[in-house]
């Protein structure tokens, strides 16, 4: 199956005398793409002279190879063994010239070095003196290593491959996947990581002369409609996306939504229904059109939210995030306000198979409270209804539930 994916071009440099070394680099990188090239999506090239360069005339062969595959490449493997190279006129070697290049472009460097037994009749004194001489500089930006034997070189590039592909993705930002949390309007309109709100929250007047007429008992079950009213009114639906703006695919996404508050005392909980165990009861009271219920089997209406908002998690799993692409989070978050403003913050950490380490990511919003008293008859127009069907329900025993618009 097609997919996209990053690539990530590998020099593999060294003198003559480890060809062994050279070809074994390329089984590893090979290895490394048929394990994880899929579920990373990213593919590592590897580069050498023999394969990515052509003859050119006039101009100077290493150059010709710095054009082609050096100044080209994200990574640099090295291996050396009793020999340094052949002068350039630039450098003691090729291979010196292109670890330097590729050292001073900032780029990581991992240079190996061989310990395995040679022929001493076979030694060029010249070559062996020039290799010692560089073995003592420093590469700030290089792995060194040394090995014993050929497994031993293939066992240490293979492990230490992959810290090094970790480290591309890492500092990788331009063409892979590029994934933020936005908020989002009613129409999947992107509103950034920062959001603003006003909300009116209603203080009743009047509720105490409204209900003189009922017992303590009818009072109560009042109040809590009025209460779950309040509530309702107080509170702000929510809707969070995940975008990914780059022009990768992400596979294979896990999410954990979280909260904690910055300021004021908002309460935080979504709309999955009474299985999210996150929302408030109406006092089993439904609120219809037709008049007084008997209780029925289940409430199928959502609910608002009165969980502490440091005790929110929710955790989702998208099986893919085409690019240029935004994913709502469902279900939407009910964010009650308490009477106050106030400001939360909702994060989003993101796993994903290319990803190297999880993504953690933040939006921010507040909210800012207009508190406005306005009497029961104007927040409850249907209040003497209401107060009626109470005063039946108590006559008849309570055992129905108070029903208005």
């Amino acid at each position: 199956m097609a997919f996209d994916g990053r690539v990530f071009r590998v020099l593999i440099a060294s003198p003559s005398d480890v060809e062994e070394e050279r070809e074994i680099a390329v089984r590893v990188i090979q290895e490394w793409n048929d394990l994880y090239s899929y579920s990373r999506q990213v593919v590592l090239l590897p580069l050498r002279w023999e394969t990515h360069s052509a003859p050119e005339y006039g101009v100077r062969p290493q150059e010709v190879i710095n054009r082609a595959i050096v100044d080209e490449c994200d990574l640099l493997v090295g291996a050396f063994w009793t020999r340094i190279g052949t002068p350039t006129g630039e450098a003691d070697s090729g291979t010196l010239e292109e670890i330097e290049r590729v050292a001073n472009a900032g780029k990581p460097v991992m240079l190996y070095f061989s310990k395995v037994g040679v022929d001493p009749d076979s030694l060029d004194l010249e070559q062996v003196a020039s290799l010692n001489e560089f073995k003592k500089k420093t590469y700030s930006n290089a792995l060194v290593e040394n090995y014993k034997s050929i497994i031993e070189f293939r066992d240490k590039l293979a492990r230490q491959l992959e810290l090094k592909v970790r480290d591309l993705q890492k500092a990788d930002n331009t063409g892979g996947p590029s994934v933020s949390l936005e908020f989002v309007d009613e129409s999947a309109n992107l509103l950034g990581s920062e959001l603003t709100r006003e909300i009116d929250v209603p203080k009743i007047t009047g509720i105490k002369s409204a209900t003189k007429s009922l017992s303590t008992r009818a009072r109560r079950r009042f109040e809590s409609l009025v209460t779950s009213r309040q509530i309702e009114k107080s509170t702000i639906p929510i809707t969070l996306a995940i975008n990914n703006s780059g022009s990768s695919g992400v596979r294979n996404l896990y999410v954990e939504l979280a909260a904690k508050t910055i300021a004021g005392e908002p309460s935080l909980g979504d709309s999955r229904g009474s299985s999210g165990g996150l929302l408030y009861s109406y006092d089993e009271m439904i609120i219809s059109a037709s008049g007084r219920m008997l209780r029925p089997a289940g409430i199928s209406r959502d609910r608002i939210a009165t969980k502490d908002v440091s005790e929110y998690e929710h955790s989702l799993e998208w099986g893919a995030l085409q690019p240029r692409r935004v994913k709502l989070i469902e279900p939407s978050l009910l964010v009650n306000v308490g009477g106050t403003d106030c400001e939360l913050e909702l994060s989003a950490k993101v796993f994903a198979g290319s990803f190297p380490q999880p993504l953690d990511l933040a939006v921010t919003l507040k909210v800012s409270v207009n508190s406005k008293q306005i009497a029961i008859n104007k927040f409850m127009p249907d209040v003497d209804r209401i107060i009626a069907n109470l005063i039946e329900d108590e006559s008849e025993g309570g055992e129905r539930y108070i029903a208005a618009e």
